[in-house]
């Protein structure tokens, strides 16, 4: 009979009480941290997320998944017809088509709302520019128009200049305070 060598570690390990894999799944998720987690979560800006941040993105996690069985649930009681428990393909066709028509609706919905706002911009550009009140913008309403807008683009320029200084002007500031209080 041969021995495999690993066997050997093994008995060693358990003979002296070791853990090889003992590490239960949820501590190893939690030591798996992605990034987009990082980036929601670390709340301190330091690179990692402390107990508090963990303690959050762990409960947001939990929530999640509770939200996710719940859906399971539901999507159970409403296409499961031959109550076994688990979705069989005719089943999940007729939830997979419930779906797309969800989707659809709600794209038909969001498209319908753009085309509503889009009617809106162009009734006030109509009302502010049209001086013939012929429905439409002729060469000269619409130079008019564009010097309008010419002169907000440049103001939201400025805006943003002006902001962008103070914004300079405070880290200088703050880094002259840091520096003479070390």
């Amino acid at each position: 009979m041969k021995i495999n060598p690993y066997a050997y570690t093994l008995c060693a390990a358990a003979f002296l009480g070791l853990p090889l894999a003992s590490v239960s799944i949820h501590a190893a998720d939690e030591d798996q941290i992605p990034a987009s987690a990082l980036r929601k979560y670390d709340a301190n800006k330091d690179g990692a997320l402390d107990q508090a941040e963990k303690a959050a993105w762990l409960a947001d996690r939990e929530k999640q998944q509770a939200a996710r069985e719940a859906r399971r649930a539901e999507d159970l009681a409403r296409y499961d017809t031959d109550k076994d428990g688990k979705l069989e393909k005719d089943e999940r066709a007729v939830m997979n088509a419930d779906d797309e028509k969800a989707r659809a609706e709600k794209k038909a919905a969001r498209e319908a709302k753009q085309a509503e706002k889009a009617a809106a911009i162009e009734a006030k550009k109509l009302a502010k520019y049209d001086r013939d009140q012929d429905g439409k913008l002729n060469e000269d309403e619409l130079a008019a128009m564009q010097v309008d807008e010419e002169k907000h683009r440049a103001a939201a320029e400025k805006r943003k200049a002006t902001m962008e200084a103070k914004k300079q002007a405070r880290e200088t500031k703050q880094g002259e305070a840091d520096t003479n209080n070390p």
